[in-house]
């Protein structure tokens, strides 16, 4: 099985993350004006998340081995007060928007140094690198020395650099606010390439991992 661990994005947030990633994919029209294929591929609103780590295929008979050690790792860690803010483009082939945690010290700080745009520190990417050690223990994957918590909104279908449409859209979601919200648990999760919608990936939910009770 393919797997992955993410946090679920609550329902008034993904609507008004949708509304203005509505508001963005129709620059492709604006921008274009062409007929044929589009040059992006949109991931679907019910199939955005922020992943915590990727542990690509997993053994069947290890699933239930690797869910009872990361519910072990998630129950020992508080909830998460979350945002969405801003946006950026990865390898001139990923649209992102970014994502902020809340700090009780300095009232809410970005993840990551985008002066120097090094790796991230922080709570949720303490949680994104004790959840990559578990699923180190059952599959063999490439770690990540440096975490960006973000969700991704569109792939371009091109393999040659952006031509700007991505980095017209991030520009224009770079003031991008989304609601508050507190994390209360992650999930483990299937997926299936190409099973989803325009040939996107399928997410399907094989367990909820709880945080620990506020």
């Amino acid at each position: 099985m393919r797997l992955f661990v993410s946090l679920p994005l609550p329902a008034d947030v993904q609507e008004h993350l949708e509304l203005a990633v509505r508001s963005v994919s129709e620059l492709e029209l604006v921008a274009g004006g062409r007929g044929g294929r589009p040059t992006l591929r949109w991931v679907p609103e019910d199939q955005r998340h922020i992943t915590l780590a990727f542990f690509g295929e997993v053994p069947d008979g290890a699933v239930d081995d690797l869910t009872t050690d990361l519910r072990a790792v998630t129950a020992e860690w508080p909830p998460l007060r979350l945002q969405l803010r801003g946006a950026g483009v990865f390898s001139r082939q990923t649209l992102w928007v970014g994502v902020h945690e809340e700090s009780r010290a300095h009232g809410g700080r970005w993840l990551w140094d985008e002066a120097a745009g090094e790796g991230q520190s922080g709570r949720l990417v303490d949680l994104m690198a004790a959840c990559e050690d578990v699923g180190a223990r059952y599959a063999d994957f490439e770690r990540r020395d440096r975490r960006r918590a973000h969700v991704t909104l569109a792939r371009s279908r091109n393999r040659r650099p952006d031509d700007g449409e991505l980095s017209r859209r991030a520009q224009a979601l770079s003031v991008y606010t989304g609601p508050p919200w507190t994390a209360t648990h992650a999930r483990l999760q299937v997926s299936y390439l190409g099973a989803g919608k325009g040939g996107t990936p399928l997410h399907e939910a094989v367990a909820d991992l709880e945080l620990a009770a506020q």
